[in-house]
């Protein structure tokens, strides 16, 4: 006899960013999963759009008005009774001051909090993803360490990150480090075999990133309590990220770039198929500019990475 099919449901939530808080919303404990925090939205209705089902939501549930949204992350999410497609969408404006209407407890984080809290299962991915920068900037490889100290000198830590893809002088990296971690900005290293896992938490970085080459030889989870990253160029090396249960990935070729002519890429459709409902917050990297990335949120994407781009 068939089985019948997983119901399945389309759910839509806000990130409401304020002086650099997130406002959340609690569940009651009746409610399933209560007593998490979540962040609000609800089901979209047959025939409405993304942005006018969050728009209602957060009128009925918060008391905002005509709040103004764009894409952030969508993830699926297998229950044992039910799948759920959840769009996360960042708010940017809207009238009226958050309160509960139906009598649930609204609070205002900041994001590195939100690792502490208890949240429904399926908003994991996104509670990384809230913690990293919209441009993550690889520098270049033929740059003294004079020029880097000046170019990190000119990033933004509040929307950039750094990627270190060459390094071998243990105290060269420590200065590097140590003055991105003064500035705030959050640095990924880039993994060339275990001793790396080590290497990065003494130093202290945010994020260590796995090449296709390590991320082959891989069969567990890496010992970093921080950010896990994947090289992904293909639906092989993007399910081996998510069965090793890491954090997040770099999406390419997604265009063409001047330094790779004729190089087959991914293209957006492509792309969109490795990055959209995965629980990997994804950045869209090669032939990708920092003024791609309300295109790159749209096709999945989190962030846009690069480097002579990106680095001014």
């Amino acid at each position: 006899m068939p089985t019948s099919p997983t119901p399945s449901i389309i759910v839509v939530a806000g990130i409401i960013r304020g002086s650099g808080h997130i406002c959340l919303s609690k569940r009651a404990d009746h409610q399933h999963q209560g007593g998490c925090w979540e962040f609000p939205g609800g089901k979209v209705e047959p025939g409405e759009t993304l942005g006018a089902a969050l728009a209602r939501e957060l009128e009925e549930e918060l008391g905002m008005v005509d709040a103004i949204s764009t894409p952030f992350i969508t993830i699926a999410h297998q229950y044992d009774d039910l799948h759920v497609t959840l769009h996360f969408r960042d708010v940017h404006a809207w009238q009226g001051e958050p309160e509960g209407k139906e009598g649930q407890s609204v609070q205002w984080f900041v994001p590195q909090a939100l690792a502490d809290l208890r949240f429904p299962a399926a908003n994991q991915p996104v509670v990384n993803a809230i913690r990293l920068p919209e441009q993550l900037v690889i520098a270049p490889e033929d740059i003294s360490l004079h020029e880097l100290l000046a170019g990190i000198d000119r990033l933004d830590a509040g929307r950039q990150g750094l990627y270190l893809r060459q390094w071998s002088d243990h105290a060269e990296v420590s200065t590097i480090v140590g003055l991105c971690n003064k500035k705030g900005l959050k640095v990924w290293l880039r993994a060339s075999g275990p001793q790396s896992e080590v290497i990065a938490k003494a130093l202290g970085v945010f994020a260590l990133h796995f090449p296709g080459r390590v991320l082959a030889q891989l069969d567990e989870r890496p010992a970093f309590d921080g950010i896990t990253s994947a090289a992904v160029h293909d639906l092989a090396s993007r399910d081996k990220a998510v069965s090793l249960g890491l954090d997040m990935a770099l999406v390419s070729p997604v265009l063409p770039t001047p330094t790779h002519p004729g190089k087959p890429v991914l293209g957006w459709p492509q792309a969109e198929v490795l990055m959209k409902g995965t629980p990997l917050a994804c950045y869209a990297l090669g032939g990708v500019m920092p003024g791609d990335l309300v295109s790159a949120r749209d096709y999945g994407a989190v962030g846009v990475a690069g480097i002579r781009a990106f680095w001014r």
